[in-house]
């Protein structure tokens, strides 16, 4: 009898832990499904190439997750941006021969974008000159596509 009683309770805690790691996976993998699409930018300065990238998909500019290459006076940055997403807009961190100037600010006009999980490509020139002290990026997006 003894030995039945402890079967069955070894057989019960086999079971919880099954059931457990089922639901650990399950859990698991849920979470970490990822609400993140890559965004492909082909960024240049109008002064030289772009260093860094500071994103807006609605808000405030933040500096997003990822890398980048350079190809001449092309910056070539793949990040992540959220995928729901409905506008965005772009800039550099600074550009390379970029006017002197003060409290570095953006002139931009958010594009649309389809909200969705494929990838984003574009292109983005940004013209970069000093006004009354201030250093402006005026950045532009064009051809934006997805796949």
């Amino acid at each position: 009898m003894i030995k039945k009683g402890a079967r069955r309770r070894a057989a019960a805690i086999g079971s919880a832990v099954a059931a457990s790691l089922v639901l650990a996976l399950a859990t698991s993998s849920a979470a970490s499904a990822d609400p993140m699409r890559t965004l492909n930018l082909s960024m240049r300065c109008g002064t030289g190439e772009a260093y860094g990238l500071l994103v807006s998909t609605g808000g405030s500019f933040y500096a997003p997750d990822g890398s980048s290459t350079v190809a001449g006076d092309q910056k070539f940055f793949t990040v992540s941006i959220p995928a729901s997403a409905a506008t965005l807009a772009v800039m550099p961190l600074s550009c390379a021969g970029q006017p002197p100037g003060n409290n570095a600010s953006a002139l931009w006009e958010p594009v649309s974008i389809t909200p969705g999980t494929s990838n984003v490509n574009a292109n983005a020139f940004c013209n970069d000159y000093s006004f009354y002290g201030a250093l402006i990026y005026d950045c532009r997006l064009s051809s934006i596509t997805y796949g």
